[in-house]
């Protein structure tokens, strides 16, 4: 019924505004910005007013039009006709501020109390965060910078339009703009925090894993990062070491706080449990003087190691050959047994190597050298 949806009875609405009766008490004659049914923003002009709703018609409507197109003048609800402004205008003006106001928007809905759909027309809105004192000093700047451009319009309705088109939500983040920046500043980074959530969550693994361990060569390290985590946990030095690998969060005081109470914890259940934990004897099944020194001289600080046990546990060694059948290397594994006198732990080490030779043809290989190396905390004999 597009004649009917004009009348009094009918007025049209901005969709946006809901059952809101807002009024910007205008008056006939002014020049307003009206939202129409589908959301679309026009200039019109008024041409009668009654309670709740304004007469509205386009600035270039002719008289013919007004006296005989029945549709040339259109009853609004009050909630959809606002002071004339510019929207390209207001765009365009706020466009160089729009990143640091949409990121004050969580913490505008939280200070308003209402729900951040109300003020961006989503249900949800991704978590912003401050990253360095640069970033919070940029911002401040836009905020300064966008009260000055807003105060080049006369007047700045609220048009119950998406947040980049609705002056209302922009005034007021830029009127808290201070609270709403040292808000934002108390934000975690998420990525961090999805970060450190999963290291404490696997530091827990590894105190049920100390937990559970009753001795033997076998159960102590059986989670994601546990010999990682019960070494920061005994060891000072090894636990610097390993926040300063962590680059992604280790300049955040407080997930380091976190992380490191979380290692003292494990320390108190795990340290006794390390002594108890042994390697297995046919790691060092077969002498290989050869390798053996290859391992030891792998070492950077051989001299000052004792040596309880080296040895292959390969007999012989074991062939790779390509899709033709032709060699391409060779490898055995190797372990020892050490203790480090200068270690600011009490425990032992295995030392694991994989040692290889490559295929030079002929039938022979180049000399030893280690290809892989690992280590892991265990009790001295």
């Amino acid at each position: 019924m597009p004649l009917a949806a004009q009348t009094e009875d009918y007025p049209l609405s901005n969709p946006g505004a809901g059952t809101t009766n807002h009024d910007y008490n205008l008056n006939v004659n002014d020049t307003v910005s009206v939202i129409d049914g589908s959301g679309y923003m026009k200039t019109m002009k008024v041409y009668a007013k009654k309670t709740g709703m304004y007469q509205v018609a386009k600035l270039d409507v002719s008289a013919w039009e007004l006296k005989n197109d029945r549709s040339a003048l259109k009853w609004f609800k009050c909630n959809s006709v606002y002071p004339y402004f510019n929207m390209d205008d207001f765009k365009t003006k706020t466009a160089p501020y729009k990143t640091t106001i949409a990121s004050l928007m969580n913490c505008c809905a939280t200070d308003m109390g209402v729900s951040i759909s109300s003020l961006t027309g989503v249900s949800s809105w991704p978590t912003y965060y401050i990253a360095d004192e640069n970033e919070y000093n940029s911002m401040k700047s836009d905020l300064d910078n966008c009260v000055v451009a807003l105060k080049t319009f006369k007047h700045l309705p609220c048009t119950f339009l998406a947040w980049e088109m609705n002056p209302a939500v922009w005034i007021a983040v830029v009127n808290n703009g201070q609270k709403y920046l040292d808000c934002l500043k108390a934000v975690g980074n998420p990525d961090i925090k999805r970060t450190v959530d999963r290291i404490l969550k696997e530091i827990d693994g590894a105190k049920t894993a100390a937990s559970n361990f009753t001795g033997g060569t076998e159960g102590l390290y059986v989670c994601s990062g546990c010999y990682d985590y019960m070494y920061c946990a005994v060891s000072t030095s090894y636990r610097k070491d390993w926040f300063d690998r962590m680059t992604g969060f280790n300049s955040d005081a407080e997930s380091v706080k976190n992380i490191n109470a979380a290692f003292d914890d494990l320390k108190s259940v795990c340290a006794s449990k390390i002594s108890l934990f042994k390697m297995q004897d046919w790691y060092y099944k077969y002498a290989d003087s050869g390798n053996e020194t290859v391992m030891k001289n792998y070492l950077k600080n051989a001299n000052a190691l004792t040596i309880y046990k080296k040895g292959m546990s390969d007999a012989d060694w074991q062939i790779e050959k390509d899709a033709f059948n032709v060699p391409i290397y060779r490898y055995k594994r190797g372990q020892m047994l050490v203790r480090n006198s200068a270690n600011d732990h009490p425990y032992c080490k295995g030392l694991f190597y994989v040692i290889k030779q490559d295929y030079s043809g002929g039938g022979n290989y180049g000399a030893s050298y280690v290809k892989e190396y690992h280590e892991e905390l265990c009790g001295c004999p």
